[in-house]
C-alpha cells in the first residue's frame, strides 16, 4: 500500500483545533526546555537518590489521580475553555517558583508539586475532551499525525537548547525562560470560540468504583500500562543516559534532539496507516516494537548506541502514541454524553500506572540495577494492546 503526502491533501482543521493545539504546543515548549532535565535536577540536588526522585513524582501523580474527579466536576461550572485558562497560571507559578530553589529547597519543592498538580488536574480533562470534539471524525489519525509532526519540528531543538542553557548559565536561567513561555501560552486560549459545558455525572468515590468495574477493565489495565512505561521513559531514562554520558547536559540535549528528528519521519506514515488500516493492527505492531525497544535499551553503553536504540524505540513509540491517542479520541466521542467520564477514568488509570511503576523503582534500586525497570516497562507496554477493546462507559 502506497503512502504519501497526497493522502493528507484532504485533511483540514477547524479554527478551534488549530488554536487549541497551538496552546498545547507552547506548553510543550515551556515544559520541553526543562523536561528531560527535571528528573536529573532533582537527582543531583538530592545526592543521586533515585528514591527521592521517585517520591517526588509519586506525590505529583497521586495528587493528579485523586483530584481528577474534582477537576472534572468544575467543567460544569466554568466550561472547558475557562478551566484551561485557569489552569495555565498554576503551571507558570509552579515553574517560576523553582527560580528560588536555593533559598529554601524543601518549601520550593512542595510548592512546585502543589502548583503543577493543580495545573494537571484542571487542564488535561478539558483539553482531551475539547480535542476529541474538535477533531475530524474521518481523519483523526492523519490530523493527529500532522499536528504531532508540527509540534515535533518546533520541539526538536528544545532539549538541545535546554542542555546548552543549563551547561552555560545554570538551571535558574532555564526556569525563567520556561516561565516566560508559559505566560505566552495563556492568550491563545481566549481565542477558542467554543466553551462546551459537560456535566460530570459521577460522584467522587463513584468515579473510582467505575474505574475498577469489570466492564472498564480495558481502561484500567491499558492506560495504567501506558502510564507505567511512559514514566520509565520520562523519569528514569533521562537520569540513566545522563550518568552514561558522563553527566554532560549538552550531550544529553544533543542526543535527545537527534532522536526527535527520527520521530518526525515516522509520524506521517503512521497517521495515514491508522486511518486506512485496522487500528488494532497498528496498535499491536507499535506495542511490540516499543516493548522490544525497552529490552534493547538494557544493553546501551555509548552515546551512539543511545541514539540508535532511541531511534528504533521511537519508531515503536510513534506507532503506539499516534494509535493510542487516536483510539482514545474515537472512544471518547463514541461515549457521547460520557465523554468527560471516560477521559477522567483514563487520566486516573494513567496516574495509577505511573505511581505503581515508581513504587517498583523504589523497590528495585535497593537491591538491583536500574536497568530492571526497562524490563518492567517492556512487559507493561504489551498490556497497552488491551486498549483495542471498545469500552462503553455508563
Amino acid at each position: 500500500m502506497k503512502i504519501g503526502l497526497k493522502d493528507y491533501k484532504d485533511v483540514h482543521f477547524s479554527r478551534d483545533i488549530i488554536i487549541l493545539y497551538s496552546n498545547r504546543m507552547l506548553l510543550q515548549i515551556a515544559f520541553g526546555v526543562v523536561g528531560i532535565f527535571f528528573p536529573i535536577f532533582f537527582f543531583l540536588e538530592f545526592n543521586y537518590s533515585f528514591l527521592t526522585v521517585a517520591l517526588i513524582y509519586i506525590l505529583v501523580y497521586t495528587g493528579h489521580g485523586l483530584l481528577t474527579p474534582i477537576g472534572a466536576k468544575l467543567i460544569k461550572l466554568f466550561g472547558m475553555r475557562r478551566l484551561m485558562i485557569i489552569s495555565v497560571p498554576f503551571a507558570l507559578l509552579g515553574m517560576g517558583v523553582m527560580y528560588f530553589w536555593e533559598v529554601n529547597p524543601i518549601s520550593v519543592l512542595f510548592t512546585h508539586i502543589l502548583l503543577i498538580t493543580l495545573y494537571k488536574v484542571l487542564y488535561w480533562v478539558p483539553y482531551h475532551v475539547d480535542f476529541a470534539l474538535f477533531a475530524d471524525r474521518k481523519a483523526r489519525g492523519r490530523q493527529l499525525s500532522v499536528l504531532l509532526n508540527i509540534s515535533e519540528l518546533v520541539l526538536v531543538f528544545t532539549p538541545l537548547l535546554g542542555g546548552f542553557i543549563i551547561a552555560v548559565y545554570g538551571f535558574q536561567s532555564i526556569f525563567i525562560i520556561s516561565t516566560i513561555i508559559f505566560l505566552a501560552a495563556i492568550p491563545s486560549l481566549f481565542l477558542i470560540s467554543s466553551n462546551p459545558k459537560e456535566e460530570y455525572s459521577y460522584g467522587y468515590f463513584e468515579t473510582f468504583k467505575h474505574l475498577f468495574k469489570k466492564e472498564n477493565r480495558p481502561i484500567l489495565l491499558g492506560y495504567s500500562a501506558d502510564g507505567a512505561q511512559a514514566t520509565v521513559s520520562s523519569v528514569i531514562w533521562p537520569i540513566f543516559i545522563f550518568l552514561l554520558l558522563d553527566e554532560k547536559f549538552l550531550t544529553v540535549g544533543i542526543v535527545a534532539s537527534l532522536t526527535l528528528i527520527v520521530v518526525i519521519v515516522f509520524q506521517l506514515l503512521v497517521g495515514d496507516l491508522i486511518d486506512r488500516w485496522s487500528r488494532k493492527k497498528v496498535l499491536t505492531i507499535g506495542s511490540i516494537l516499543y516493548s522490544t525497544g525497552w529490552i534493547i535499551k538494557t544493553f546501551v553503553e555509548t552515546a551512539f548506541q543511545i541514539f540508535l536504540v532511541d531511534a528504533y524505540h521511537n519508531l515503536g513509540r510513534t506507532v503506539s502514541r499516534v494509535s493510542i491517542d487516536t483510539n482514545t479520541y474515537i472512544q471518547s466521542v463514541d461515549n457521547g454524553h460520557y465523554i468527560d467520564e471516560f477521559t477522567a477514568l483514563k487520566e486516573i488509570a494513567l496516574n495509577l500506572g505511573r505511581v505503581l511503576m515508581l513504587i517498583f523503582v523504589i523497590i528495585v534500586v535497593s537491591f538491583a540495577t536500574i536497568k530492571v525497570t526497562f524490563i518492567a516497562a517492556a512487559i507493561t507496554t504489551l498490556f497497552i494492546t488491551i486498549l483495542n477493546r471498545q469500552v462503553a462507559v455508563t
